[in-house]
């Protein structure tokens, strides 16, 4: 087995040096913790020679080439990290080999790089590809995880704990649990990790602690919008115009921020039929290519604006989606437009009141915001209250699931589905002839007659006793009561059911039994039986 040493490396010599003889060679004499420490001069003596805190042994590796390997500052733990390397080389000399024994060493600053170009070999965006990269990188600093060996779920969801009580919300611990997941997918596809490390990591239910809801515009907020985007002044690189335009489109389309900033004249097909607007693939959040119907009164507008552009000239030009300014920009006509119509009010009451009013505010009493993505969010509302059915409307806002269209961003309010229960039919209000109802409980009888009408119902009711009227040409109206005399049911011992025994009471032809017992309808039995 090779010997353990600690290798010397040289130092300068200090200015104020005490050079001493020992053992037939010039030492150098310090003092270190109040100990003093003779160290050998080299050869030219300006220097002298300190060894090394770590351990380290000259090992012969599996292929014959000799190598200094440097391990523990503790004897001991060298001594059983040196045993693990001999039987390492040995199991590589007869065949076994750690695939993953090169990597547990690498940096993960260089990994993440390699990661980032993974996305990008993709066609991830390369937004896409930076969020990624960076959720990992906080993580793995807040964690202090240096290298891959370092890597450990149990620490990374402890840190993601303790955000979520500092700042961060139930969606953005979700995101970040998936760029981890997907870290350490990646890792373990690469052959760079046997296991992914973070594959227990729970996600939250977003539902419990919403940090940030959206809300929808109404058909006057939308009105009003417009107008005062149309008569704005230039707002980060756009027109008021274009950002009218721009609010227009999105609110009749669905489409996002990054995929309207990528479109010119030549996106939109508006003479073939159907009219649509086209997102390449490398824009689209799926990777697909998108076509968009259009709404025909959205083309008529449409072209009357075209005759203005020039040939497949960008419509909304610039960096604002990339930086995210899309929400400052309809933050500025919300708030514009709303000083408008403040500006409006006739009295000083009638302003005070509409001060008091969530109308046109960026964020109302509920802390729902407006931002532009709620603008999908209408898109997609509108669809569903014109009658829109849920599987159209999921393909028109190009959804993955219904689930996500129908619970995120469907914003149907409880007035505007209220009018929908009027369609119910109420059962029991006349339908068929003779029905029982509320005001006539006996259904279509004569006065005489009302007093058996209602024992017979009592009985139905009370006793549980099944009833047949069955009317007899030329003859008494008999009701057949399937019972036993005196009420007392007898148990066929066969079927282990109640045998019931007929027993006839006559009331006179002469009054109309037009009422509903139930199960008494002609060729009609109890639910659930034979027959």
């Amino acid at each position: 087995m090779p010997a353990l040493f600690r290798p010397d490396r040289s130092c300068p010599l200090p200015a104020d040096a005490e050079i001493v003889t020992r053992h037939n060679r010039p030492h150098l004499h310090v003092k270190e913790n109040g100990k003093s420490q003779y160290y050998p001069l080299s050869k030219d003596k300006t220097k002298y020679l300190k060894p090394s805190s770590k351990w380290c042994a000259e090992v012969r590796q599996s292929d014959d080439s000799i190598k200094r390997v440097r391990f523990s500052v503790n004897k001991e733990a060298s001594q059983r990290m040196l045993v693990q390397l001999l039987k390492k080389i040995d199991e590589e000399r007869s065949g076994v080999r750690d695939q993953y024994s090169d990597h547990r060493s690498r940096p993960l600053c260089d990994v993440l790089d390699d990661y980032r170009q993974h996305h990008r070999d993709r066609g991830t965006t390369e937004k896409q590809a930076g969020q990624a990269v960076s959720r990992c990188q906080r993580v793995f600093d807040g964690c202090r995880f240096l290298i891959i060996s370092d890597l450990d779920g149990t620490p990374a969801g402890k840190w993601l704990a303790d955000q979520r009580r500092k700042k961060i919300g139930p969606q953005t611990h979700n995101h970040y649990v998936a760029a981890l997941i997907g870290f350490g997918n990646w890792l373990v596809k690469a052959r760079r990790i046997p296991e992914n490390p973070f594959r227990f990591l729970e996600r939250q239910t977003v539902d419990v602690d919403v940090r940030h809801v959206r809300r929808t515009l109404t058909v006057e907020e939308m009105d009003r919008l417009l107008l005062a985007a149309a008569s704005g002044k230039t707002f980060r690189k756009l027109s008021g115009p274009q950002r009218r335009w721009l609010y227009l489109v999105s609110s009749m389309t669905g489409l996002r921020a990054s995929e309207l900033a990528s479109l010119t004249t030549k996106s939109f097909h508006l003479d073939d039929d159907p009219p649509h607007v086209v997102v390449e693939a490398k824009i689209s959040k799926h990777r697909k290519r998108d076509t968009v119907p259009l709404h025909p009164d959205l083309v008529i507008e449409l072209r009357n604006w075209f005759r203005e552009k020039e040939a497949d000239s960008a419509l909304w030009p610039g960096k604002w989606a990339k930086h995210n300014e899309a929400g400052d920009m309809i933050r500025h006509d919300l708030a514009q437009a709303r000083r408008n119509w403040l500006a409006e009010a006739k009295t000083v009451a009638e302003r005070e009141e509409r001060e008091k009013s969530d109308f046109l505010r960026y964020e109302n009493s509920k802390k729902e915001k407006a931002d532009f993505h709620s603008l999908r969010h209408r898109f997609v509302t509108a669809l569903i209250d014109s009658g829109v059915s849920p599987a159209a409307t999921k393909e028109l806002a190009r959804h993955s699931t219904i689930t996500l269209t129908m619970d995120r961003y469907n914003h149907t309010s409880l007035k505007g589905v209220a009018p929908d229960i009027a369609k119910l039919k109420m059962p029991g209000t006349g339908a068929v002839p003779g029905a029982v109802t509320g005001d006539n409980p006996c259904g279509n009888m004569t006065t005489g007659d009302e007093k058996i009408a209602m024992k017979i119902k009592d009985l139905s009711i009370a006793d549980g006793l099944e009833m047949q009227a069955i009317n007899e040409s030329g003859g008494d109206l008999k009701i057949v009561e399937k019972s036993t005399p005196g009420g007392i049911r007898t148990p066929n011992p066969r079927f282990r059911r109640p045998m019931l025994c007929p027993v006839e009471l006559r009331v006179p032809a002469s009054s109309v039994y037009d009422f509903a017992l139930p199960f008494s309808r002609p060729h009609q039995t109890r639910p659930g039986s034979a027959g």
